[in-house]
């Protein structure tokens, strides 16, 4: 059977040794290709990659040490094998230190010819087969930059393959800093709209006026400031997408234009009157809950449900912890550029990144990541390589025993020290709330209140 993907090349001036070494190949399957020429040689692996290159030590135009380098220079990943028909094995070994794989004495052992082969044949089935397991598992828990593996986010993959090619609108939905643009991003590129316009709105950015005119365009004169005639937003979408990010920042008196496009796919330029007509996809991305507002008057009713047609949830990182580990080794290897840094994380560091609550979410992380890459100089990040208000994280945890140097000590007083600071340590991370203090603790709340009121902590906290 052919083994495929896996050439050879056997270089020699000697005609009888070539047709022996091809004979041997050719019957166990391997792609091979000889030549007498040491140029010739050369001229082939320029034109297509060989596995492994075969060549004499000593030839007429060129010596195999020379011939080592040029295929080096060539191809770096190419394993040479030296053969030689001398018993002074120093110019072998000296081949060896040159980066030859290995060396064979004339005349040739079909066995250790076959042998030599063989094992890197192995290596690379075993280097490919490791690369595409590696690839299948990246694939699983990425979409894009999109990264998870965790329960919530696997949702979210299933969710934008299933709706990329959709006309629907869809509206994303998660805390700042949870990506919500990657995810806008994930589904205008695996959607037929891929190669049409992808436009994006940051909508809080904003004024009234000035929003209707980045989305729908103004005439010359419109108002004051409006030298000549400006293409909106929806205009330009036409035929792709638009993004229109924290849409809960839209003021009312905008909503109402923005519900008759979604509705119509039709408007007006500010001070125009003639009707343009789109066809555009809308995602639309919100940091708060546009029931909430609704509820509370700030956001349409009717807006809101033509908005809604396909939720996207995203998670706080809080809640997707798991994934941490992954979107650290990410970001390490996007940031460390030229660095030697370990993906693998110290196990205080990774102690560090599951305490602390992020509360900027992916942002958050990425930022801190990108801080500690720039701070290490090579190796595993450590906690000092990490902005400070993070690091305090680790400064809050540590509760100290101090026993000092005595030969003994007063329990009860020990225990009455530790406890205190026991409580204390419960307030800071509880911001004071007696709730959440108890929740932390473990503790009935009437009983962490009886320890505050035996301590005089009350008022302090």
């Amino acid at each position: 059977m052919l083994k495929t993907n896996f050439k050879i090349l056997a270089v020699d001036d000697d005609e009888t040794i070539l047709r022996y070494i091809k004979a041997q190949l050719l019957r166990q399957g391997y792609e091979l290709e000889v030549t007498t020429d040491e140029h010739e040689a050369l001229s082939l692996i320029k034109k297509s990659f060989f596995d492994i290159v075969i060549t004499d030590l000593y030839m007429p135009k060129m010596s195999g040490l020379e011939m080592l380098k040029e295929v080096k220079q060539i191809s770096q990943s190419t394993n040479v094998i030296m053969m030689t028909a001398s018993n002074d094995v120093s110019h072998s070994l000296t081949a060896m230190e040159e980066g030859a794989y290995d060396y064979l004495l004339k005349p040739i052992s079909p066995e250790l010819l076959l042998l030599r082969i063989e094992y890197l044949h192995t290596l690379k089935k075993q280097a490919q087969e490791t690369n595409a397991l590696r690839l299948r598992l990246e694939s699983q828990y990425r979409f894009g930059n999109i990264i998870g593996k965790s329960k919530p986010m696997q949702m979210v993959f299933e969710k934008i393959q299933m709706v990329a090619d959709s006309v629907s609108t869809i509206i994303v939905q998660g805390p700042s800093g949870t990506g919500k643009e990657l995810i806008a991003n994930a589904l205008h590129y695996n959607s037929e709209r891929r190669d049409k316009a992808f436009i994006k709105v940051s909508c809080g950015i904003f004024n009234t006026e000035i929003l209707e005119s980045e989305l729908f365009g103004h005439e010359k004169g419109s108002f004051t400031g409006a030298l000549r005639q400006k293409t909106g937003r929806f205009e330009l979408a036409d035929q792709g997408t638009i993004f229109l990010d924290d849409v809960d920042d839209i003021p009312l008196a905008t909503q109402v234009k923005l519900l008759r496009v979604l509705q119509e796919r039709e408007f007006e330029r500010v001070g125009g009157e003639k009707t343009l007509k789109v066809d555009v996809r809308v995602i639309a991305a919100t940091k708060k809950d546009l029931k909430l507002l609704v509820a509370e008057g700030k956001f349409r009713e009717d807006l809101y449900y033509r908005l809604n047609v396909i939720p996207i949830v995203l998670p706080p990182l809080l809640e997707r912890k798991e994934d941490i580990p992954l979107l650290i080794s990410f970001f390490i290897k996007k940031f460390q550029r030229k660095k030697k840094i370990a993906s693998e994380l110290s196990s205080e560091v990774a102690k560090l990144t599951r305490d602390y609550e992020w509360p900027g979410n992916v942002r958050e992380l990425e930022n801190a990541v990108e801080h500690a890459v720039t701070f290490c100089k090579e190796g595993q990040l450590q906690i000092a390589h990490f902005p400070e208000e993070i690091q305090r994280i680790v400064k809050t945890e540590s509760i100290s025993l101090d026993i000092g140097g005595d030969d003994k000590v007063d329990f009860n007083k020990m225990v009455t020290d530790f406890e205190k600071k026991l409580l204390i340590w419960a307030s800071d991370k509880a911001e004071g709330h007696q709730t959440k203090m108890a929740k932390v603790l473990n503790l009935p709340r009437t009983t962490l209140r009886d320890k505050l009121i035996r301590y005089n902590l009350i008022e302090v906290l």
